[in-house]
């Protein structure tokens, strides 16, 4: 707790449009941390004014794990030790009860969905649509590099869009959905309430995609085109709060032959 207060008070910023924030986020509620010590992490999360984060309910063994040794499922088990709320978000939540839903609601806590990384480790599909009928916050995630390699969000708001209708049925989810879920919906589970849309007086984030590969041809909407395609739809430009970040395609300031050596080099390493 006190290296968060540290790192809080050199790197988080405040505010509805912040670029860098810190939270308090141990690796799972449930299990890596000593019960009587999660209330005192939300506890002093809050105090330095951080939302909290943690993964939930990823497979089977979680859930089995919080009724065997806890006695109660993981959200009923977060709701004892203050870990639910407007201002907390869980990765993952893919095995959730019915009874577990209205709880999820009522208080606001959120989801980032992690389709590519629960498909990439056989640990099942989120009950998103349904979660997002109900009023719980939605958004979109790749988790880590350990259980997705790409870490391409198009391709996750592509999966996203194609795995909930193999599972509930073309209607289960449009594309505009899953667009929603990935720029709103990001916006609010992490607090953001002046990005997540092209509006007046919202930071101006904006990405325009080359779409001249022939999976893209035809579409009706281009919109909709790097959701419903897939691929690699190429970033021509990147605005991010009005500040040019990717031009013509690349990254002004990166050496990215360099960046590529430095992941060899380490991967050699650990080889």
């Amino acid at each position: 707790m006190a290296d968060v207060e540290r790192l809080a008070a050199r790197y988080h910023q405040p505010g509805p449009r912040a670029m860098r924030q810190v939270v308090m986020a141990p690796t799972t509620p449930t299990f890596s941390v000593n019960p009587e010590t999660l209330r005192e992490l939300a506890r002093a999360g809050r105090g330095l004014g951080l939302r909290l984060h943690s993964h939930l309910s990823e497979t089977f063994n979680y859930v089995e794990y919080c009724r065997d040794v806890h006695g109660m499922t993981p959200v009923e088990f977060c709701g004892e030790h203050e870990w639910l709320g407007e201002d907390v978000w869980f990765a993952h939540m893919v095995h959730v009860a019915d009874s577990e839903l209205p709880i999820l609601a009522e208080t606001g806590t959120g989801i980032a969905h992690c389709p590519q990384s629960n498909c990439r480790l056989g640990s099942g599909i989120a009950r998103v649509p349904e979660m997002a009928a109900r009023g719980i916050p939605v958004s979109l995630a790749v988790d880590g590099a350990a259980s997705n390699e790409a870490a391409d969000m198009i391709q996750e708001a592509h999966t996203t869009w194609m795995i909930h209708r193999a599972l509930g049925g073309a209607d289960a989810v449009t594309v505009e959905d899953v667009i929603h879920w990935g720029t709103s919906g990001g916006a609010r589970v992490l607090g953001l309430d002046q990005v997540g849309e092209l509006a007046p007086g919202r930071a101006a984030d904006l990405v325009l995609y080359d779409l001249d590969q022939p999976r893209y041809f035809g579409m009706h909407d281009p919109a909709i085109a790097p959701v419903a395609g897939g691929g690699s739809a190429s970033v021509r430009h990147l605005l991010v709060d009005g500040q040019v970040r990717v031009r013509d395609g690349a990254i002004p300031g990166l050496d990215l032959a360099g960046l590529r050596q430095r992941a060899a080099d380490v991967v050699a390493e650990l080889n």
